[in-house]
């Protein structure tokens, strides 16, 4: 091994002694730098540079260390380098951690990250972030489909890959072979070469004779989230309003809580508050999405010395009031070990005041499971439990835009190896 290195050594041009002729490019790169010639950086990035060819015909594995070794962007570097090239990339210094993954999408560097040990997000485990509870001296890497899943399919590449195409500089381009060159600039520092200008025209002209994708089928959860009045001689919900406003994960009646028309209703992904009056019950609605025979578990409570407690009931449109439940101060489970359903039927979990409005909270998060199936049903067509806590959620959100075929040349290239390794 020493023997090869020596003999690769010794096949490499002799350095150059100050009295022998100064090569073209160092006065070609002198005056710009104040007469001085000491800019190694410039030198090593500088197209002249990159022609050298002696040193690869002699030691092609680079075991004399004559370049750095092609290494790969960690996750830091890479997500930095996205929202450079995007021209959106925060360089503002210091100031308090932020949220990565939540949208609007965080434009800080990397570094400025929010990271809680406990619950790591999952994007960092797939690049190898070292885990924060223990020490770490060196990273591992990886190379799994989860990282290419990603950046095909994260929302956050996505919308860089518009803010490309959307820079100033790109979009006043009109003729595609001059954007494609900016974008090449923009992305790689670099021109492109004939024959990626002809390839990226193919991709331009086949991306804009597909079809438009069909929109993708709207999830439609079994929970709805509202407020309404039981009614006692008919033992059933007399009505059902959706709450309006999804804040601060929760549902309830307007941008501040309590809102001036609906009061103090609210649900939560484990309980909610009871409204102000019986005509404004915190009602969490479960419809059945087929045929079947359910069993119904949870624990109501209600914990606060103070006011009168509030009431609970399980109600089904077909059957009537299943169960109710008077708590001051305490719990209860609230079971229901057997219940048949048809496709449409509702269980709604009521929580009303009781008498008065004072320290009106509860929790209550009830889980439904699907103890016999429709004949012919099979488990894959049809879901077997449903979790108040683990389903909650939100409002849907509205179908992704489709990509330009701009925007998908621009994902293209954020893809390549030639911008997610240094070389």
């Amino acid at each position: 091994m020493r023997h090869d290195a020596s003999q690769a050594a010794d096949k490499m041009p002799a350095p150059k002694m100050r009295s022998e002729e100064t090569p073209a490019l160092t006065p070609a790169l002198s005056p710009r730098r104040g007469g001085s010639i000491r800019s190694p950086k410039e030198f090593s990035s500088s197209s002249m540079w990159s022609l050298l060819t002696s040193a690869v015909a002699l030691d092609p594995e680079n075991r004399l260390l004559w370049h750095f070794n092609r290494e790969r962007l960690d996750f830091e570097s890479m997500r930095d380098s996205l929202l450079a090239v995007s021209g959106e990339l925060d360089m503002n210094a210091g100031g308090k951690p932020v949220e990565l993954f939540k949208k609007p999408s965080a434009l800080r560097r990397t570094v400025y990250g929010f990271i809680d040990r406990q619950f790591l997000p999952g994007v960092f485990r797939v690049f190898d972030f070292a885990n924060p509870d223990m020490h770490n001296p060196q990273r591992l890497d990886t190379t799994v489909p989860q990282q290419a899943l990603f950046f095909m399919n994260s929302p956050f590449v996505v919308e860089r890959a518009r803010s490309l195409t959307s820079r100033p500089e790109v979009a006043a381009l009109k003729k595609p072979k001059q954007r494609i060159q900016d974008l090449y600039r923009l992305v790689f520092q670099r021109p492109a070469t004939p024959r990626q200008v002809e390839r990226g025209r193919r991709f331009l002209a086949e991306a804009d004779a597909l079809p438009p994708p069909e929109p993708p089928q709207p999830v439609v959860s079994p929970w709805q989230y509202g407020f309404g009045e039981y009614d006692e001689q008919t033992q059933r919900v007399k009505s059902f309003v959706p709450l309006p406003h999804f804040v601060d994960e929760s549902w309830q009646g307007g941008p501040k809580w309590p809102d001036e028309k609906l009061g103090w209703v609210r649900l939560t992904a484990e309980g909610g508050h009871a409204g102000n009056d019986l005509q404004h019950a915190a009602i969490r609605r479960w419809t059945a999405q087929h045929d079947g025979v359910v069993s119904v578990s949870g624990t109501l409570a209600h914990e606060h010395k103070e006011g009168d407690g509030i009431r609970g009931r399980i109600v089904s449109s077909r059957a009537g009031s299943l169960g109710s439940w008077t708590l001051h101060n305490d719990k209860a489970e609230t079971k229901i070990e057997s219940l048949e359903v048809k496709k449409g039927d509702t269980i709604d979990f009521v929580v009303d005041f009781n008498a008065n409005l004072n320290n009106d909270d509860f929790k209550w998060a009830p889980a439904i499971k699907l103890k016999e199936q429709p004949v012919g049903g099979s488990s894959a067509e049809y879901a077997g439990e449903w979790g108040a806590k683990k389903d909650f959620s939100g409002p849907p959100e509205p179908p992704p835009k489709p990509l330009s075929p701009w925007e998908k040349y621009a994902q293209v290239l954020l893809l390549s190896n030639e911008f997610m390794f240094v070389d």
